[in-house]
């Protein structure tokens, strides 16, 4: 992708974004909603703490091959660092041997090769959240996402698991989740399929692990996968347990006697992170105001 096309699509995310916040009811309440959650969570994450095992591991939760578009464990690699809730997520999608996404018209999500793959449950668990009811925007591949959605995260499942993390499944087809809330489901377990709900420029996978089922109030966690193979340029490796990055290209795989066994530092949200989410809330609640105060203006004027 030439960088003319990624700064393009760059905008487009980012004014559709703009758009969906502004002009509809549920982006309006959402984006005051995730400013004020994430500034709880940090508030809770400094006051009490945020409880992580980093001796847990999942699967990853889909068959095959998919390439890892954004996230990691680190800075440089994260998702979204300055999003908290966001900060150890991953976005995957399934690429053919060119790198492409698609096949055949880009602007159609049923073109996309990750379009109706199965997804599954990293892990043993308890269905405590779902929705299954939002159409998958019938636009893709051009960074504009559906400024009419209902909500960001569009078809969602979210898992609680043993030691009281969850796991949350975004962006999934339209009628295709499977598990309904309360049900128990196993490792592997078909959940669902990939789609493109809410606020996805292509079809793919949002998946994160979180402290707490709340989306808007929860504090991402490292993910550390089993038995997985990693792939970039010239380098594939077997891991025992580990983590995946930006651009690798990950599986399950049966077993794994590697014997590579990762960690990673859980960067636990501090007085600094309170700082720039205290400023973003600010802005947000200005930027609102401001805008409303001059749509009402203009309504009084022609009125």
């Amino acid at each position: 992708m030439s960088f003319v096309t990624a700064l393009k699509i760059s905008i487009e995310y980012l004014a559709s974004v703009f758009v969906w916040s502004i002009l509809n009811p549920y982006g309006l309440v959402q984006t005051l909603h995730q400013s004020i959650g994430q500034f709880i969570a940090i508030g809770r994450s400094i006051i009490k703490g945020v409880v992580y095992d980093g001796s847990t591991s999942f699967i990853l939760p889909f068959e095959g091959f998919w390439k890892v578009y954004n996230g990691g464990v680190n800075k440089q690699t994260s998702h979204s660092w300055n999003l908290i809730g966001q900060r150890y997520a991953y976005d995957f999608a399934v690429v053919d041997d060119l790198g492409k996404t698609y096949q055949g018209a880009p602007n159609r999500p049923e073109n996309y090769l990750a379009f109706g793959r199965p997804i599954l449950a990293a892990s043993d668990g308890t269905v405590v959240d779902v929705r299954n009811d939002i159409k998958d925007y019938h636009r893709a591949g051009t960074g504009w996402v559906d400024i009419k959605t209902p909500d960001i995260r569009g078809n969602y499942v979210v898992i609680e698991h043993s030691n009281h993390t969850y796991t949350l499944y975004a962006h999934l087809k339209s009628g295709s989740i499977k598990v309904k809330k309360g049900e128990i489901v196993v490792t592997g377990q078909k959940i669902g399929e990939c789609g493109h709900s809410g606020h996805s420029s292509e079809p793919h996978l949002h998946f994160q692990l979180q402290d707490r089922a709340d989306f808007y109030t929860a504090v991402s966690l490292p993910i550390r996968f089993r038995n997985i193979e990693r792939v970039k340029d010239s380098s594939r490796e077997c891991i025992e347990r580990g983590f995946v990055a930006r651009d690798q290209m990950v599986r399950n795989v049966n077993t794994c006697l590697s014997g590579i066994i990762e960690t990673a530092n859980f960067t636990k949200p501090g007085i600094a992170d309170l700082a720039v989410s205290f400023a973003i809330l600010l802005l947000t609640i200005l930027g609102i105001f401001v805008i409303v105060a001059r749509v009402a203006e203009m309504i009084l004027n022609i009125i």
